[in-house]
Parts: C-alpha cells; sequence; structure tokens
C-alpha cells in the first residue's frame, strides 16, 4: 500500500483499469494492486455462510420487528459503541460448542466459548412449535444436562444459546423469551452444513 500527496488526486476513490484502487483509510489516501476477491466455495466456508444467514434470520424473527426487543440489544450493547444487531450476531458467530449427547434423559451438551459474559450464557429449551420453555438454572461455559434444567428436555426439544441478562420490559433474566436466543446451530464444517441442536429420543 502506497501514500501519494497531490491536490489534484487529493480524493480519489476508485480503480484505474485493473491495475490499482485509490482510497482513504481514517483520513489519508492510499493506492494499492487491484485484486479480484476471492469466494472460496469450500465447505467450511460454504457452512460458515449458513451460519451467518440462521443467526440474521432468528434476529430479523424474534428482535428486529418488536421496537422492545431491539432497545434491549441496544442497550446491552452501547460499552461496546456497538449496534444491538452487531452485538447479536458477534453472540451468535463466537458461541463454541461441543455436543456429546442429544439423548433426552443423557443430555451432555459443552458451551466451550462464548462472547456472551458467563454469567450471563445459557442454555434454553424450546418446543418444535416455537415456544420457548425455559431458560436452564446453570450458568457460564462447561457442559449442560438434564438435571440443569427444571423441566428436563425431552424429544423434539430445540436448544438455543442465549444471554439471559437481555431484558425487555418486566422479563427477568430466567424468563424464557426467544429474543434472547443467538445460537441454535453449529457449523458441520466437513459436510457444508449446519448442525441442529435438537433432542433426541431415550
Amino acid at each position: 500500500m502506497a501514500k501519494w500527496k497531490s491536490p489534484l488526486f487529493s480524493d480519489i476513490r476508485n480503480k484505474l483499469g485493473e491495475n490499482v484502487v485509490f482510497s482513504m483509510w481514517k483520513g489519508r489516501p492510499y493506492m494499492r494492486s487491484y485484486v479480484i476477491p476471492a469466494n472460496p466455495q469450500s465447505d467450511a466456508q460454504t457452512a460458515n455462510r449458513l451460519h451467518m444467514a440462521a443467526i440474521i434470520e432468528l434476529y430479523q424473527t424474534n428482535v428486529k420487528g418488536t421496537d422492545a426487543h431491539k432497545a434491549a440489544w441496544n442497550e446491552a450493547a452501547l460499552p461496546k459503541t456497538i449496534s444491538g444487531y452487531n452485538l447479536f450476531c458477534q453472540y451468535g458467530r463466537k458461541d463454541g460448542i461441543t455436543i456429546t449427547s442429544l439423548v433426552a434423559g443423557s443430555l451432555d451438551v459443552s458451551i466451550d466459548a462464548s462472547a456472551i459474559p458467563s454469567d450471563r450464557v445459557s442454555l434454553m429449551t424450546v418446543s418444535a412449535a416455537g415456544a420457548p420453555i425455559e431458560i436452564s438454572t446453570k450458568r457460564g461455559l462447561g457442559t449442560y444436562a438434564d438435571a440443569d434444567f427444571a423441566t428436563p428436555p425431552v424429544a423434539t426439544d430445540k436448544l438455543y444459546v442465549v444471554d439471559t441478562q437481555v431484558l425487555s420490559g418486566t422479563d427477568t433474566e430466567t424468563t424464557a423469551a426467544m429474543y434472547k436466543a443467538v445460537n441454535h446451530w453449529y457449523p458441520d464444517e466437513a459436510t457444508g452444513t449446519l448442525t441442529p441442536m435438537i433432542v433426541t429420543a431415550a
């Protein structure tokens, strides 16, 4: 990347043919070689694109259309000086999940990493029809089992990673509500698909 000073080209922002790109960075003009952006279609890239799209759809369905829910996420995002939408996507993308067992009665799901503060992250059960059931009594990283729920998950229940302290209206931390949910999937980079967390029958 090269810098230049010229009254003639002080605010040029475009490409010159297929050779040079002119732009600005923090108020300083620069130029660089033109490169055609790569667009990998690997299984890993496909899975991660699907993951991002699923998180965006989750936000649009459960947060965007309700002013109180949008306000709750925007308030949670204030310390980071980003939007609630950006925070929601950040939380959804930075969850590391390991599943040993999704069988009802022997649940073994670990949240290995999350951008959500450890005293706020948890798992929530949701019915097959999409109705929230409850947020686990457990908080933080680690393994979640049937005993960590007042009502143990049953077959066809879905599990979501949630921020328990994004609150709207008269909610409490433990109130199950879909707008708190940031993730229900993890990308399977070997197959190029998303793997959902759905409890199976014993």
